[in-house]
């Protein structure tokens, strides 16, 4: 496979590259919608598995990492539908639902969606600070 990737031309590499991404993001956006059912019909109980984590870890094979991104946007997406279209386009990500998730209602969901498409970690991150300060540590 290497070598024919080496044989395309600039222009057909970087429209690949392109199209391979966006359908990585389609498919992700896909797992996580069935892994909200899954979650949500506890069917990993009936193959013998005490939780969608141990599932998805040992049955699909996905590292505990990927495991973990992708239950916990499983079960924002059940809260919050409108997130799985923001996953399949690209303007969110499985990190930056990551972070909000904890810090989404029913009343700001889609305003901190909002704010948060397209951008970085560091700025999502920033996003959750403003909305949820954390007290000052005292100073030693």
């Amino acid at each position: 496979m290497l070598s024919a990737v080496a044989q395309l031309s600039d222009q057909e590499l970087v429209a690949r590259v392109k199209h391979l991404a966006q359908r990585e993001r389609e498919a992700a956006a896909s797992l996580v919608a069935h892994l909200a059912e899954l979650d949500e019909r506890r069917l990993y109980l009936g193959e013998g598995y005490s939780s969608l984590f141990t599932y998805c870890t040992q049955v699909l094979r996905l590292s505990e990492h990927a495991a973990y991104g992708r239950i916990e946007a499983a079960r924002a997406v059940r809260r919050f539908p409108v997130i799985l279209e923001m996953l399949g386009d690209g303007s969110v990500n499985l990190t930056t639902v990551g972070l909000l998730a904890a810090h989404l209602t029913r009343e700001n969901h889609r305003e901190l969606l909002s704010m948060a498409r397209h951008k970085s970690k560091r700025q999502v991150e920033e996003l959750v600070a403003r909305v949820r300060p954390q007290p000052l540590v005292p100073a030693s």
